[in-house]
C-alpha cells in the first residue's frame, strides 16, 4: 500500500420523531489520508477541533483500527494519518461515529481485508450505540437503522433511501457543546402509550413523505415527544429556534426544524431562502446572549469512500 484516502460524511440523527432509528448523511466530511509506517500510529489533525485530537495510539481512529485487527487476529502496521475534519465536535453531528467508521476503514486499508456491512456495524457498535449516526456515515443518504442481535452478535439492519436533492440543510451550530451521555440521562425512563404512538406515527410519516415527495408534511414528521422536550430546555435559546417548526409558513422555503442528535446543533430543512433562515436561527439564539454560526449543506447520498 502506498497511500489511501478515506472520506466519511457527518450525520444528523433522530430527525424529530425518529428517535434512535433514523439518520441522514451530510456533506461535511472527515478525511483521512493513510500512509503505512513501521510501527505506531501518528495522527496529524487539522480542521474542526484539531487542538483536542489525540495524536498517537490513543486516538479513537487508531484504537478502533487496532481493536478490529486484534479481534480478527490480524497484524497491521502503524500508519501516518493526516486527519482533516469539517465536522464540529460534540455538537450532535456524528463526529465520533465518523471517526469509528474511519478507524474500521483504516484497518481495511492496512490489512487489505474488506469487511462485510454486518461486520462493520458489529465492530462499530462496540464503540458507541448510535446506529442512526453510524449507518449514514457508512452508507450515505437517509437510513433507517435497527440494532439486532443474532447468535450473541450485534449488528444493524439498515434500509437506505436517496434523499431528494432539492431539500437542503441549514445547520445552526451554537458556541456551546451538549454532552451526549448527559443528554441521554435527561430523558425519562418511561413514556406514556400516547407519546409513544405519537412518535411512531410521525416516524412512519417521515419515510412515507420522502417516498411520495410530500415535503409540506415534513414539519409534522419532525414533531417529537420522546427527546426534544427534555433536551431543548437545558440550553438557553434552543426552544426559540425549535419553535420555528410551528412557524414554517412565515419563512419562504422552510420545511421544518429539529434538534440534530443530542444537540446542540439545530437543523432546518428547506428548499430555498437558506441565508434568511440561517439568519433567523442565529438571531433567535443571539437574543439569549448565545453566539452561533450557520452552515448550509447538502445531503451526502454516497457515504464512505476509500480510494
Amino acid at each position: 500500500m502506498q497511500k489511501a484516502e478515506i472520506t466519511i460524511p457527518a450525520s444528523t440523527s433522530n430527525l424529530g420523531a425518529s428517535f434512535d432509528a433514523c439518520g441522514l448523511a451530510l456533506a461535511l466530511y472527515l478525511r483521512v489520508t493513510v500512509e503505512e509506517s513501521a510501527s505506531e500510529f501518528e495522527i496529524i489533525p487539522t480542521g474542526e477541533g484539531s487542538e483536542r485530537v489525540e495524536r498517537g495510539e490513543s486516538n479513537l481512529i487508531a484504537r478502533v483500527a487496532r481493536a478490529v485487527a486484534d479481534d480478527r487476529k490480524r497484524k497491521i502496521s502503524g500508519a501516518r494519518l493526516a486527519v482533516h475534519s469539517e465536522i464540529p465536535l460534540a455538537r450532535g453531528l456524528g463526529s465520533s461515529s465518523a471517526a469509528i467508521i474511519a478507524g474500521i476503514s483504516v484497518y481495511e486499508t492496512l490489512s487489505g481485508e474488506r469487511l462485510s456491512e454486518d461486520d462493520i456495524f458489529n465492530y462499530a457498535l462496540r464503540f458507541e450505540e448510535h446506529g442512526d449516526n453510524l449507518a449514514p456515515s457508512l452508507l450515505g443518504g437517509l437510513v433507517a437503522a435497527c440494532v439486532v442481535e443474532r447468535n450473541a452478535t450485534r449488528s444493524l439492519v439498515t434500509v437506505k433511501r436517496a434523499w431528494p436533492e432539492e431539500v437542503k440543510i441549514v445547520l445552526m451550530v451554537p458556541d456551546f457543546e451538549m454532552n451526549t451521555a448527559e443528554m441521554r440521562r435527561a430523558l425519562p425512563r418511561e413514556v406514556s402509550m400516547k407519546d409513544a404512538v405519537f412518535n411512531v406515527q410521525r416516524a412512519a410519516l417521515l419515510q412515507a413523505l420522502i417516498s411520495e415527495r410530500r415535503f409540506e408534511l415534513l414539519n409534522e414528521a419532525l414533531r417529537d415527544r420522546l427527546h426534544q422536550p427534555y433536551r431543548v430546555p437545558r440550553a438557553q435559546g434552543l426552544s426559540d429556534v425549535l419553535a420555528m417548526n410551528d412557524e414554517v409558513e412565515e419563512y419562504r422555503g422552510l420545511l421544518g426544524v429539529a434538534v440534530s442528535g443530542a444537540g446542540s446543533t439545530m437543523v432546518a430543512f428547506a428548499t430555498e431562502n437558506f441565508s434568511a433562515i440561517a439568519d433567523e436561527m442565529i438571531d433567535r439564539l443571539a437574543r439569549h446572549g448565545v453566539g452561533s454560526r450557520a452552515l448550509q449543506v447538502a445531503v451526502d447520498n454516497t457515504g464512505r469512500i476509500i480510494k
